[in-house]
């Protein structure tokens, strides 16, 4: 997926952001019209889906995610607050890319685009699966995400579970990511990876859960507030459920991983395309 590429690099608008503070207007209350004169975003570079990768490498994934793209616009902002943000073209659809790491990354990028309009947000990046018959590089496409981060009680304070657009989960079918096996259920979001116990997995798997991740369910649920059609698909790194964890090195499953990851990316740009085709 490598492409040659242009890339133009944002700036802020001092001036509009000293006329916003003279407002005492706080960020929950900046408009859509605000927001692109504060990242001096032409309104035309406004994409019609954004894409987030769940990761702790912020850069190596910007990096990587930005080959896949032609016309990048790298979205400046005050203070440094967006960073390892892009607007690109994907076969002639704007896309926004982010690399985001739990819940509050996550919430801050799906917030900015789901103010400026964006219709369709796509989570991706890496699960523990909390179910036996799953296994490392698999794929998980989540059908509902429980709020157990931070975020999500600030936009949604009455839901403790929120779903995905289920007509985009049903677009998700293996004959695409062939032969790579996916996994399509409920899934838990945490906001704190170094507290998961033998307690607490137990306890998500009993409750009918196939996964976890960090960042799902808040990027639903700023989605569900905007308005967004949502979809999260993940590839498994480990399985806690059998003991396995973040710090275990294994040859094999890093190279089911790295295929199960390239089945997520291939798999987010055809719903990408079949998206932009008159699906929405």
């Amino acid at each position: 997926m490598g492409r040659e590429e242009t890339r133009q690099t944002g700036h802020c608008d001092i001036d509009r952001i000293d006329e916003i503070h003279r407002k005492y207007t706080m960020l929950k209350e900046l408009t859509k019209n605000e927001w692109l004169s504060l990242l001096s975003i032409p309104e035309d570079r406004i994409p019609t889906v954004l894409v987030l990768r769940g990761t702790r490498n912020l850069k190596v994934n910007y990096a990587k995610y930005s080959t896949f793209f032609t016309n990048i616009y790298e979205v400046g902002s005050p203070n440094g607050i967006f960073e390892d943000v892009l607007i690109g073209d994907y076969k002639d659809i704007s896309v926004g890319y982010a690399s985001v790491y739990g819940d509050a990354m996550a919430s801050e990028i799906t917030h900015l685009f789901g103010v400026l309009g964006t219709s369709l947000v796509i989570q991706t990046g890496c699960c523990g699966a909390l179910n036996d018959s799953i296994q490392a590089g698999d794929i998980v496409c989540a059908t509902s995400a429980y709020c157990g981060e931070g975020a999500s009680q600030y936009y949604l304070p009455q839901k403790r579970k929120v779903s995905a657009s289920l007509d985009l989960v049903e677009q998700v079918m293996p004959s695409r990511v062939a032969p790579v096996e996916i996994h399509k259920g409920p899934i838990w979001t945490t906001s704190a990876l170094l507290a998961e116990g033998k307690a607490e997995i137990q306890r998500w798997s009993h409750q009918g859960y196939i996964a976890v991740d960090m960042e799902t369910a808040t990027t639903f649920a700023v989605a569900e507030y905007f308005g967004m059609q949502r979809l999260s698909l993940l590839f498994v790194f480990d399985n806690p459920s059998k003991g396995e964890h973040i710090l275990l090195s294994d040859i094999e499953k890093q190279s089911r991983r790295e295929n199960g990851e390239q089945a997520v990316i291939d798999t987010v740009f055809a719903i990408i395309e079949n998206y932009e085709n008159g699906n929405h």
